[in-house]
C-alpha cells in the first residue's frame, strides 16, 4: 500500500515538473536520451591531449513527442579530459571527451552527457566505453597472428640449431641428427619461447575517430530549452 502510494506521488511530482514547464514555454529533451554526433576534428588516443577543444555536430534531428528539440548540424562542444596511447602487451589506448555544452538557437546549454559508444567507418570497428565514457581500445587479432607467426618462425630456426648442436657426437635419428632427447626438447622450449614473445610484443589497438565516425551521446541529465 505504501509503495503503491509513493509511486503515485512520484508520477503526481513529475506531472507537475512537466506542465510547470509547459506553462513557462520550456522545451525538455528527457535523460536518457541517445544523440548521434560525428566530429569535426579527428581525435586520437595516441595524439590528442587533455585540454584539447572537441566540437561534433549532432548527426540526426532529435524529436520529443513529435516536435524536433535538437536539429541536424547543432554543435556540441567539449574537451578532451584523458588520454593513453596503447602499449604492450595488449594494452588499448584511451581517450575521454567531456562533452559540456550545446550551441542551440545561438545560445550555450550546459549538458551533462557520457558516450556509450564509437563506431569507426573508415576502419569497420565500433569502439565502446565503460561505465563512465571512457573509450577503450582493444586488441588486434591480425596483428597478434603475424607476430605469433613471425616469432614462431624466428623461433623454429632457433629450434633446429639447437636440436643439431645437440645431435653432435651422437648417432641414430635421420641421416644421423638425433630427434630426441635433451636437444628436442631444449629446442621446443626455444620455439614455445618465441611465440610467447611474439605475444608480448603486440600492442593494443588506438583508439583514432574522425569525421565518418558515429559518436553515440547519452544524456545523463535533461537539457531543458528555454
Amino acid at each position: 500500500m505504501l509503495q503503491g502510494a509513493t509511486l503515485l506521488l512520484s508520477a503526481v511530482l513529475i506531472f507537475n515538473s512537466v506542465s510547470a514547464q509547459s506553462q513557462r514555454g520550456e522545451r525538455v529533451i528527457p535523460e536518457g536520451t541517445v544523440i548521434q554526433l560525428s566530429l569535426v576534428d579527428p581525435l586520437s588516443s595516441k595524439l590528442s591531449e587533455p585540454g584539447d577543444k572537441v566540437t561534433a555536430i549532432v548527426k540526426n534531428d532529435v524529436s520529443v513527442d513529435g516536435s524536433v528539440l535538437l536539429r541536424q548540424g547543432t554543435e556540441i562542444v567539449g574537451r578532451v579530459t584523458q588520454t593513453r596511447p596503447a602499449g604492450r602487451p595488449f594494452r588499448g589506448g584511451v581517450l575521454h571527451v567531456t562533452f559540456e555544452r550545446a550551441i542551440i538557437d545561438g545560445q550555450p546549454y550546459k549538458i551533462s552527457a557520457i558516450i556509450q559508444s564509437a563506431s569507426d567507418f573508415t576502419r569497420d570497428e565500433k569502439v565502446k566505453s565503460d561505465t563512465e565514457g571512457t573509450l577503450k581500445g582493444g586488441t588486434d587479432g591480425s596483428q597478434t597472428l603475424t607476430n605469433v607467426l613471425t616469432a614462431g618462425g624466428l623461433g623454429m630456426l632457433g629450434a633446429m640449431v639447437v636440436v643439431l648442436a645437440g645431435s653432435e657426437g651422437r648417432g641414430g635419428g635421420i641421416g644421423g641428427i638425433g630427434l630426441g632427447g635433451a636437444g628436442s626438447a631444449a629446442g621446443a622450449a626455444v620455439l614455445g619461447g618465441s611465440m610467447a614473445a611474439g605475444l608480448l610484443l603486440t600492442k593494443g589497438k588506438e583508439v583514432r575517430l574522425d569525421g565518418s565516425s558515429i559518436i553515440r551521446l547519452k544524456l545523463a541529465r535533461p537539457i531543458v530549452i528555454e
